[in-house]
């Protein structure tokens, strides 16, 4: 698949469902955008067009968040936004079963 059209996959599923966090999908960690050193930035979380990425220091005792920033779909790398594609999936496929409890 091309990248124009995962991140027309991406912004479809966001646009239709909502903005969203790591922490709405079951079962999905954050996702590794990036390794500096010791610190790993983590995709967590989700809108039409940019991702906000948190900075982690893992070796740490409380693992807080050292520091954040955005990224647009097109500075990501193919990887990447598949792994945001199969997270986004995953969230509109638990809307969808939401709606159908709702209705």
């Amino acid at each position: 698949m091309e990248k124009q059209e995962i991140i027309n996959k991406i912004r479809s599923i966001v646009v239709n469902y909502g903005s969203f966090s790591i922490g709405e999908v079951d079962g999905v960690n954050g996702i590794c955008v990036n390794e500096m050193g010791r610190f790993v930035a983590l995709a967590e979380y989700f809108n039409s067009t940019t991702i906000e990425v948190k900075v982690y220091d893992p070796s740490s005792f409380s693992s807080d968040e050292v520091d954040s920033y955005e990224l647009t779909y097109d500075e990501l790398s193919i990887e990447v936004l598949e792994e945001i594609l199969f997270t986004a999936d995953l969230y509109e496929t638990d809307q969808e079963k939401t709606l159908k409890r709702i209705s």
